[in-house]
């Protein structure tokens, strides 16, 4: 683990790492608090795992009457995380913008931070994955109802990276990845380490990180492109 004093600091870690990486694509996850681990958020709650099939079965059921056009598995799943609804997803971005945002803009206690860097490519080997798969068009055999539900051919073990089609307006803006965690509640810090690296940036470094986001117009608007990140936006401008 690695931590950021400053502003500056966080930088210069990142551009090491990539100098250290630079046959290697790196994802971005950025979380309020130092202390939350890598984790979905279906598995933060003790009845997660055993609600998981009722939950999306339900989801579907309803939601047909709003988009009688029924979506594939992985499309309603990523519906369902669109919408807030827990799930065994995890988001990431390819903007590391994406990930100082959601870092910084929910921070309401002003505590230390944290913001991963994950090798997809690393952390699919430990599943014998040669490469990332598109999902829907180019799964590679995975299907989340049979592997993830139904434990067919057994049960998954550990997190998977998998690059979805920006199928919204938000997931485009935000360049939207996942990692599907398996059966294993072990954070994927410590299931995979060789495929994270955690830097704690500090409380101290908010004030910069906030200018940041507003040189690089990153705003309730450009990350929520819809009417609740318009109505925030607007909000904003009136404090």
């Amino acid at each position: 683990m690695l931590k950021a004093e400053t502003w500056s600091e966080f930088l210069e870690i990142i551009k090491q790492y990539k100098r250290e990486n630079t046959e290697s694509e790196i994802w971005f996850r950025g979380q309020n608090n130092n202390d939350f681990t890598l984790l979905p958020s279906l598995f933060r709650t003790s009845k997660g795992k055993d609600l998981e099939e009722k939950i999306y079965r339900k989801y579907r059921q309803i939601i047909f009457r709003i988009q009688p056009q029924q979506k594939d598995d992985w499309e309603t799943l990523f519906d369902m995380q669109h919408n807030w609804i827990p799930t065994r997803l995890l988001d990431w971005s390819e903007n590391l913008g994406i990930a100082v945002y959601f870092a910084v803009k929910y921070n309401y206690n002003k505590t230390d931070m944290a913001i991963y860097l994950l090798n997809p490519k690393e952390l699919n080997n430990y599943s014998k994955k040669k490469s990332i798969p598109i999902i829907p068009d180019d799964p590679l055999g995975l299907e989340y109802v049979n592997n993830y539900l139904n434990k067919d051919p057994f049960p998954p073990q550990f997190p998977i990276a998998i690059q979805p089609n920006f199928s919204n307006y938000r997931m485009l803006a935000q360049r939207g990845l996942f990692t599907i965690h398996g059966d294993d509640l072990t954070p994927i810090e410590h299931l995979c380490p060789k495929a994270v690296k955690k830097i704690t940036l500090s409380r101290n470094s908010i004030d910069d990180a906030n200018d940041f986001l507003e040189f690089a117009n990153i705003n309730e608007y450009t990350v929520f492109p819809d009417i609740s990140g318009i109505t925030d936006y607007i909000r904003r401008m009136l404090t």
